[in-house]
């Protein structure tokens, strides 16, 4: 006999709950994650999961699945931002997922979302399947990187902190828009964890990058286009010369940046698909 699931908001839901139940669904992902409380809340603040528009699924009181959503302005629209889903286990196959999807559309919509983005590993076809009946469509490819970075550059420049990130700007620096995670936003709702510096010409910012100070995870870098191919890249990491690093949602469109990051030693070890869906 099927056991009925309550479908509902997550807005009163255990944290300490629903963060257990997070690790429990990546535990045997293509990348475990695995992430204490305090770094799960951080997570949550991180890319403005708003609890009362993320969906969770109940059996007999006990939170069997989640689907954690962020709010903002993504550029110039409202934008709802999948932080993640996951099922128990032994409750996956009742097509769960689909059910909190339908859930959370309506009020998505009522509340002037205009589209949702969401990641998902290359590799993970049923899943795959069903965001695409659900009426997502795949829009770029993401890269993951990590390791050790191998230098043999002479800084010639000196690379010094600055906290002002209005100087970080699209037209300055970006080639292709980043994404959730990797975003102004979402970087300066964690500011106090990042480390910011960049190397200046003349008074002018001309290569930059941000890390988070607790786990060497870059968030962004970039080189100004007036500025490029003079080294400045290479300089600006030469500071994290035998130190392990991190860069995730690296768009594999921008061939430049992720040659960069090969030679620099890292090695891919992960790859998405960001999806998107127009409401």
């Amino acid at each position: 006999m099927q056991t009925n699931i309550e479908i509902h908001s997550l807005t009163n839901v255990d944290i300490k709950d629903l963060s257990a139940l997070y690790n429990l669904s990546y535990q045997n992902y293509y990348v475990s994650i695995n992430l204490t409380e305090e770094q799960f809340q951080k997570k949550l603040i991180m890319e403005d999961i708003d609890l009362e528009f993320s969906v969770g699924a109940t059996i007999d009181g006990k939170l069997i699945g989640f689907l954690l959503y962020g709010i903002r302005m993504y550029g110039d629209k409202k934008t709802a931002y999948v932080g993640g889903t996951g099922v128990c286990p032994e409750k996956r196959g009742n097509k769960i997922t689909q059910q909190m999807l339908d859930f959370s559309f309506p009020k998505l919509k009522n509340e002037g979302v205009d589209e949702i983005f969401l990641e998902v590993n290359t590799k993970n076809d049923f899943a795959i399947n069903a965001y695409e009946a659900c009426g997502f469509e795949k829009t770029r490819i993401l890269n993951s990187y990590k390791g050790v970075p191998v230098l043999v550059v002479n800084p010639l420049h000196e690379i010094v902190a600055f906290d002002d990130l209005s100087l970080i700007t699209g037209e300055n620096f970006w080639d292709i828009k980043p994404t959730w995670k990797n975003e102004i936003q979402s970087i300066k709702n964690i500011i106090d964890n990042c480390q910011i510096n960049g190397i200046y010409e003349d008074g002018i910012l001309v290569a930059y990058k941000i890390i988070n100070k607790n786990n060497t995870r870059i968030y962004q870098f970039g080189v100004h286009h007036d500025y490029r191919n003079r080294y400045l890249a290479s300089i600006l990491f030469s500071d994290l010369k035998n130190k392990e690093i991190k860069m995730i949602n690296v768009d594999d469109r921008e061939v430049s940046t992720n040659d960069f990051i090969q030679s620099l030693g890292l090695e891919l070890y992960d790859k998405q698909y960001e999806m998107k869906k127009i409401l």
